[in-house]
């Protein structure tokens, strides 16, 4: 479908279950069901790859003062803007990944990053050009790097790509670990209405027929926020678990009457 819908990201890796196919929005089109937005899919930028298999690494990990440097050991963007542009930011660098780097005080502070280490996935170095080496990149870059990042931490103010969340100076010992675009997301879906029912293209309900969640569209918009996901499922999901349970009673009286 992401061949078919958006093929200039077709191939990516996905953070998605193998088994998520978007059948269910198939099926709810044979019963007549409108869809939208069905070429708004999500890019998340910070998925680990390791022995083909993708891995998404918190994005609360930047809003803790994570940076992302590219294979030149150098910044490229504000790494606590939105998720699509982010992603395209990394599609732009030399081999269409970055280096997520954090320091020894946010990993004592995360056992999400210590599973991360556990696991194999990052190189580490005492300064930040013993990190460059394992990195295989520029040492004297990315001390500069790091070096004048520090500085927009203490002053409150990155005057290059204009970041506005800042945590504590990045200080040695350093981890990083490769990360690269994955789809996460499909914004697009079928048509529904308050009641969590779905509509048809003449924009009237397919009776017996309720959705919520990631086969769902017109919820997110362009871009989806995952607080608001969570909510969306939540809300939504209880709205058509009730309506389905509520219709099921109601043709099961009917059945009886007759």
């Amino acid at each position: 479908m992401i061949k078919e819908l958006k093929p200039e990201i077709d191939g990516y890796v996905t953070t998605n279950a193998p088994g998520i196919q978007g059948e269910g929005i198939v099926m709810a089109q044979e019963a007549g069901a409108d869809v939208v937005d069905m070429d708004q899919i999500q890019l998340h930028p910070t998925v680990h790859v390791q022995d083909g298999a993708a891995s998404l690494i918190t994005e609360g990990l930047r809003g803790d003062g994570a940076i992302l440097v590219n294979q030149e050991g150098k910044r490229f963007f504000d790494e606590v803007s939105t998720r699509d542009k982010v992603s395209a930011a990394e599609n732009e660098q030399t081999g269409g990944f970055a280096w997520l780097i954090v320091d020894q005080k946010m990993l004592d502070a995360s056992n999400v990053i210590k599973g991360y280490v556990d696991k194999g996935w990052t190189v580490t170095g005492e300064t930040a050009e013993d990190l460059a080496t394992e990195m295989d990149v520029d040492p004297a870059a990315l001390a500069e790097t790091i070096e004048t990042w520090n500085g927009y931490v203490a002053e409150k103010n990155d005057p290059d790509f204009g970041r506005t969340s800042f945590a504590e100076p990045l200080e040695g010992p350093y981890y990083a670990l490769t990360v690269q675009p994955g789809i996460h997301h499909t914004m697009g879906g079928t048509k529904i209405n308050s009641d969590a029912e779905v509509v048809d293209t003449a924009g009237n309900v397919i009776p017996g027929l309720f959705a919520a969640g990631e086969v769902t569209g017109g919820v997110h918009g362009a871009n989806r926020l995952g607080g608001n996901a969570v909510a969306d499922f939540n809300i939504f999901g209880r709205i058509a678990g009730q309506g389905a349970a509520d219709y099921s009673e109601e043709v099961g009286e009917l059945a009886a009457a007759a």
